[in-house]
């Protein structure tokens, strides 16, 4: 289809995630899951402390919808508006429950400093900047957004487990489209290169990037930025974080100024 396998741009995610196709390829998410996540970190980590939260980069909002399940008023952030709308088609909204069409890097053009008891970015979506810059300001922004001792709950993939499992090539039918994907891990990226045609036929390639930071690399960047790990899980279930853990889910607390 395309011959250029791995051309890209810095905000590839920009127009891939507001696809019909980028839907169609994910859009078997794992509900149930989801739930039982945040249930876990509404007994074990949030303790009866979080009343407000923030999920940056919520895509299709069923994590921000689990934590209103959860008795939290919650809100949903995400660049892509067909993610917006299809959050809001599934789980409406009320006054425990509100999806903002935004970006992460700028918070402060979306809601109010210190407003939140907790803050989550899930599914890897902070990894996907190429501009140090720009990482660095997200987690500024978080903590702008987070008021004194808010917690942050930062869910990354594990690097050294995604390069044991990695599946280089395969061919996956969702949605109707037929996707030709191809994966690899060079210079500190974790790279997916998706290939498919569109209804109309014509042929649609889209790479996606992620860092390929380690546990400890992003324990140090939450560090500079004023934060101070709490604890540290492998997976959903909450599990302590091992060497070959499918997930990094980092706890880190905002540090009072008071």
């Amino acid at each position: 289809m395309i011959s250029d396998l791995w051309k890209s741009d810095a905000n590839w995610f920009v127009t891939w995630f507001n696809t019909p196709a980028y839907h169609a390829l994910y859009g078997a998410r794992d509900e149930a899951e989801a739930v039982r996540f945040i249930q876990a970190l509404t007994e074990r980590v949030f303790d009866g402390h979080a009343q407000n939260v923030l999920d940056v980069g919520c895509g299709a909002g069923r994590h921000a919808a689990a934590f209103a399940a959860q008795g939290m008023q919650a809100v949903g952030i995400d660049l892509s508006p067909n993610s917006i709308q299809a959050a809001r088609t599934a789980y409406g909204e009320s006054d425990h429950l509100r999806f903002i069409h935004g970006d992460m890097r700028s918070l402060e053009n979306h809601v109010k400093g210190e407003s939140f008891d907790a803050v989550s970015s899930l599914f890897t979506s902070m990894g996907y900047f190429e501009a140090d810059a720009d990482l660095s300001r997200t987690i500024a922004g978080v903590a702008w957004a987070l008021r004194p001792n808010g917690l942050f709950i930062f869910d990354f993939l594990n690097p050294e487990q995604v390069a044991r499992g990695l599946v280089e090539q395969e061919v996956k039918e969702a949605g109707g489209y037929t996707f030709t994907i191809h994966r690899r891990i060079v210079n500190r990226w974790i790279e997916k290169s998706i290939q498919y045609a569109d209804p109309n036929g014509e042929h649609q390639h889209h790479v996606e990037r992620v860092r390929a930071l380690s546990p400890d690399g992003w324990r140090q960047l939450l560090e500079r930025a004023g934060f101070v790990i709490e604890a540290h899980y492998g997976d959903y279930a909450l599990a302590p974080w091992r060497k070959d853990a499918p997930r990094s889910i980092l706890v880190a607390r905002k540090i009072s100024c008071g």
